[in-house]
């Protein structure tokens, strides 16, 4: 049985996921490959010919995004939204009119809106959550005819009728597939300035209000052993010399004693690495810490403070504090490691004086690789504490907006203010800004 897997992405980035659940079919037996529409320069006629060419009994599309965001700065507020539903459409089409091989949906971006996916695209099969196991079984029992009702994570139509089944937390990570990208093209990426990517865990403790991963992969973490994480750099390493590997679950410095066993492993295996992460959490950072990350072969970081108020901080539930925030700036900046940081303007309670702590903390430390900052919360899944928020605020007045792209922002921000710290953190020095959609009659 051939398998397609179709990496649905269009914006710069690993193509992580699809890697995985390549390498999950492969090692049950499958014929795979990965058609990836990144770097497509005529998509309909790529796909067509790929699928013409490879005959696939089977085609997967990872959806990794329903909505998007890229500074543009032509657009209103110096952010083009993008709505990355229309591309999946137009590849669901080429891909009809190329074969009749049945299509399964997944991925990070089809999780929490599975029905309305299956419903915009006319298609009756996906698969919600974890697929390490649940693909390979789907494909065994589509093979062989047999039920698919039972497929963990499965959502079927079936009679004009939505059924699914429960999602399945792979227990022991050492016992998934490793990523198949020996299937795509990594020379290609690095010259786009895109690294591959590992994940070492699953799950999060944290009940930060705006986020949503900890329903997606549970409360529990459930860590790979540092040796299989190495063993994952190790098996990208014979493919090609990346400029680097990136650690891209949220969080890696939590638990902070697995990335510190990361950290030695690599060292003792002399793996000649070198890796960041985009999300290290402002806990537990200290000179010693910095170091072992050093010399492990870490050369980017960011630091994800969101925040430097110690109010918003509270209602955000991030779980640190505005010392830990300064104690992290003050460590990373002596250690030398090349950081960024990232900070999200527009939680609930937010006012302009919150904004100003948190700007005026940043202003006290270098930042080498600048701060990213996000204005507006994405309304992207209906497990979003901040959902309750804008419907109080009568920002949220149908949760089909959920999947047509919404965002909240709080009503204590007044216009002015916001348009004018929007205009000044596009000319300041260091700074990047990404204003989300603002919500519709944003007027006052």
């Amino acid at each position: 049985m051939k398998v397609l897997i179709i990496s649905a992405n269009s914006l710069a980035a690993s193509p992580t996921g699809p890697a995985y659940i390549a390498g999950a079919a492969l090692r049950a037996g499958y014929t795979v490959e990965i058609f990836e529409c990144l770097f497509a320069q005529d998509l309909n006629a790529e796909l067509k010919a790929c699928i013409e060419r490879f005959q696939p009994d089977l085609i997967g599309i990872s959806i990794r995004l329903v909505h998007a965001y890229i500074i543009d700065a032509t657009a209103p507020y110096n952010t083009r939204h993008l709505d990355l539903r229309k591309n999946v459409r137009q590849m669901v089409d080429v891909i009809h009119q190329a074969t009749s091989a049945p299509i399964i949906l997944g991925g990070p971006g089809f999780n929490y809106y599975a029905r309305d996916w299956l419903e915009y695209l006319n298609l009756d099969h996906g698969i919600r959550g974890e697929a390490d196991f649940s693909f390979p079984l789907y494909l065994e029992r589509l093979e062989k005819c047999g039920d698919l009702s039972n497929v963990p994570g499965i959502i079927l139509r079936q009679d004009g009728q939505f059924h699914k089944a429960p999602r399945y937390l792979v227990e022991n990570l050492d016992e998934t597939a490793y990523p198949a990208y020996e299937l795509l093209d990594l020379e290609c990426y690095k010259q786009h300035g895109i690294s591959p990517g590992i994940l070492t865990k699953r799950g999060c403790a944290f009940q930060c209000t705006y986020c949503p991963y900890r329903s997606l992969e549970g409360a529990r973490y459930r860590l790979k052993s540092p040796a299989w994480v190495v063993n994952e750099v190790e098996l990208i390493q014979g493919l090609t010399s990346p400029k680097m590997i990136m650690f891209c679950e949220n969080n890696f410095n939590i638990p902070k004693f697995h990335a510190e066993a990361i950290c030695k492993e690599i060292i003792a295996r002399k793996a000649n690495v070198h890796w960041g992460t985009g999300d290290l959490r402002p806990m537990g950072i200290t000179k010693d810490f910095c170091q072992l990350m050093k010399e492990s072969g870490c050369i980017y970081l960011n630091l994800s403070i969101e925040s430097a108020s110690k109010d918003m901080l509270r209602r955000m539930r991030r779980g640190y504090t505005v010392a830990d925030v300064e104690k992290s700036l003050v460590h990373l900046e002596k250690a030398g490691i090349p950081f960024g940081a990232s900070l999200m303007i527009g939680a609930p309670g937010e006012t302009p004086e919150t904004v100003t702590e948190s700007l005026a903390l940043l202003d006290r430390f270098s930042i080498p690789l600048g701060t990213w900052v996000t204005i507006g919360i994405c309304l992207w899944t209906p497990r979003q504490e901040v959902l309750t928020n804008a419907r109080q605020a009568g920002q949220l007045t149908d949760e089909r907006m959920l999947f047509e792209g919404s965002n909240y922002l709080s009503p204590d921000l007044p216009r002015s203010f916001m348009e004018n710290l929007i205009d000044t953190l596009r000319l300041k020095e260091g700074f990047s800004v990404q204003v989300n959609q603002p919500y519709a009659g944003y007027q006052s």
